[in-house]
C-alpha cells in the first residue's frame, strides 16, 4: 500500500481480501502510534469470493484457495473473538479470552439455535446418495425413485443439488435460501460431520460427503439438541426479503395458504395509489386544416395556384 503514517485511524476493505495475510498486513497500517483504530470490511455475504486471475501451478492454486477459504470463514464468524482467530492463525498464543474491541466481542454472539432437525435432514439426503443405511427413516429416501430425483442423482452431487432435493421433499424448507444451507454446511464441516467430496480445495464446501462421525450423529436417537451459533450468511438469509431463483419455486409457494396470504398482503401493502392523469389540452392549430393538403395532388395544385 505504500502508507507509512503513524496517525491512520481507519482502514476500509471493499471486498474480500485474498488471504488473512493480506488482510492483516493492510489492517496493520492503522494505529501505529499505539492509539485505537478501526478496520472495517465491506463484503457481499451472499456470494462466495473467487481468486484473482494469476499464473499459478496446481499446488499454488490449492494453497491460494485454502488461504481464501480461511479469510472467507473468518468473515462469516459471528461468535469467536476476531483478534484471537488472527493471532492463533499465525501460530501464536492469544493470552486473553477476548479482545473486547472487535464486533464479535462488543456486539456479542447471536442467539444459539437448535438446528438438529435441519442437520439430520441435510445428512440424510447426502447419505442417501451413496450409503444404504438401516437407520434412516425413509422420509427423504422415498422420493429418490421418481424420475426427477433419479436424474439429479445421476449428476455429480453438489451442495446446490442436495438443497434442491430438500426443498422438493418438504414445504417447511421451501423458503430457505441456499446461503443458509451453505452456512450450515460450514458448521457441520468444522464439527467433522461432512467433508469435501473431491480432491480440490474450494472456498465453500461444494461436494459434501458424510463422514463416519456424521453417520454416528445421524444414527443417534438421543434427545440432545444441536445448538450452534448461526454464521453471518445465515443471519443475512433470515433478515432479507425472500427472492425466488426460478418461476417454478415461486409457483410452489402458492400451494401453501400461509405463503399465499403473506404474498398477497405484501403486494397489497406495497401498492401505491394510482395518480389521476390531467386531461389533455386540445392542440390549437395556427392555420386551418385543408383536406386537399393531405395528398400529393392537393399540395402540387396549391403550389401552382400560388405561383399564378
Amino acid at each position: 500500500m505504500g502508507i507509512d503514517k503513524l496517525n491512520v485511524r481507519r482502514i476500509i476493505h471493499y471486498g474480500w481480501p485474498q488471504s488473512l495475510e493480506a488482510y492483516y498486513q493492510e489492517a496493520g497500517r492503522a494505529g501505529r502510534d499505539g492509539k485505537l483504530a478501526d478496520c472495517i470490511l465491506y463484503a457481499n455475504l451472499s456470494r462466495v469470493p473467487t481468486l484473482l486471475p494469476n499464473r499459478r501451478s496446481e499446488d499454488q492454486t490449492k494453497q491460494a484457495y485454502k488461504m481464501l477459504s480461511d479469510c472467507f470463514r473468518y468473515g462469516m464468524n459471528t461468535s469467536c473473538c476476531r483478534a484471537k482467530i488472527l493471532v492463533e492463525y499465525f501460530g501464536e498464543d492469544f493470552g486473553y479470552g477476548k479482545c473486547l474491541l472487535c464486533d464479535a466481542c462488543v456486539d456479542g454472539p447471536p442467539d444459539m439455535q437448535n438446528l438438529k432437525e435441519e442437520a439430520k435432514i441435510f445428512l440424510q439426503v447426502i447419505s442417501a446418495y451413496n450409503v444404504q443405511s438401516n437407520f434412516t427413516d425413509g422420509s427423504y429416501d422415498d422420493g429418490i425413485n421418481s424420475d426427477k430425483i433419479r436424474h439429479k442423482f445421476m449428476e455429480k452431487p453438489n451442495l446446490k443439488m442436495f438443497v434442491s432435493i430438500i426443498r422438493d421433499q418438504s414445504q417447511k424448507f421451501l423458503a430457505t435460501d441456499l446461503i443458509w444451507w451453505q452456512g450450515l454446511a460450514r458448521i457441520m464441516e468444522n464439527k467433522g460431520y461432512i467433508r469435501e467430496g473431491d480432491e480440490k480445495v474450494h472456498v465453500q464446501i461444494k461436494f459434501p460427503e458424510v463422514t463416519k462421525l456424521g453417520l454416528e450423529f445421524l444414527q443417534s436417537e438421543t434427545e440432545e439438541s444441536f445448538n450452534v451459533y448461526p454464521e453471518a450468511d445465515m443471519l443475512l438469509s433470515t433478515k432479507k426479503s425472500k427472492c425466488h431463483s426460478s418461476f417454478s419455486e415461486w409457483g410452489k409457494g402458492w400451494a401453501d395458504p400461509e405463503i399465499r396470504r403473506q404474498r398477497l398482503e405484501r403486494s397489497f401493502n406495497n401498492r401505491q395509489p394510482r395518480k389521476q392523469r390531467k386531461p389533455r389540452k386540445k392542440r390549437k392549430w395556427s392555420r386551418k386544416f385543408n383536406p386537399e393538403s393531405s395528398t400529393v395532388r392537393g399540395r402540387l395544385s396549391a403550389k401552382l395556384s400560388k405561383k399564378k
